[in-house]
């Protein structure tokens, strides 16, 4: 193996390591705001149009992800499964939502089989977009994606908004009690 990509093995390592060590980041400090990509047009994993805002009414679950990932992803799926059992737990299901940031290989068919091979539940949601509506979201959710060749570094963030769309907690890594993340 050349030292190039023996010093992008070793990066890739210590940017993983670093993301699990992270900090809870909790409750999230109240946003009036509500998280939203504007005037952004998503497809579902049955290649559906849908918006953010067609979650509004109950709290939902927010993260980010890739289907090719072998990393940091998995991990963020399991993550989500516990918080998911946490909501249901509290008093039922609330729509667990994941932006694809590699809406280029990650079609609406690569999605709905990702969501299908894991027999994840009708209340999980995949939103594909156009990279300007993938970057503008990611951006809110401060995933931060850095994309290189075969590879998208990113940011493990997962958020969970209010039923006005609002940030209500926000969680980095995957070191969190999930039960903290129940918002009603």
């Amino acid at each position: 193996m050349s030292p190039r990509p023996r010093f992008r093995a070793a990066l890739l390592s210590l940017s993983v390591a670093l993301s699990a060590c992270r900090p809870m980041v909790g409750p999230a400090e109240p946003s009036s705001a509500p998280i939203t990509a504007r005037e952004a047009s998503f497809t579902d994993e049955e290649g559906r149009p849908i918006s953010l805002d067609s979650f509004r009414g109950a709290p939902v679950v927010l993260s980010a992800f890739f289907t090719s990932c072998t990393v940091r992803c998995p991990l963020t799926v399991s993550k989500l499964r516990e918080v998911d059992r946490a909501f249901e737990a509290s008093g039922g299901a609330v729509p667990i939502v994941l932006l694809t940031l590699d809406p280029h290989t990650d079609t609406a068919e690569r999605l709905l089989r990702f969501k299908q091979e894991r027999k994840l539940p009708d209340h999980w949601h995949f939103l594909r977009g156009n990279d300007a509506d993938t970057q503008a979201l990611a951006r809110q959710l401060r995933v931060n994606p850095a994309y290189d060749v075969g590879h998208i570094d990113h940011e493990v963030r997962i958020a969970v908004l209010d039923p006005a769309g609002r940030l209500a907690r926000s969680f980095g890594g995957w070191s969190f009690d999930a039960s903290a993340a129940v918002v009603r």
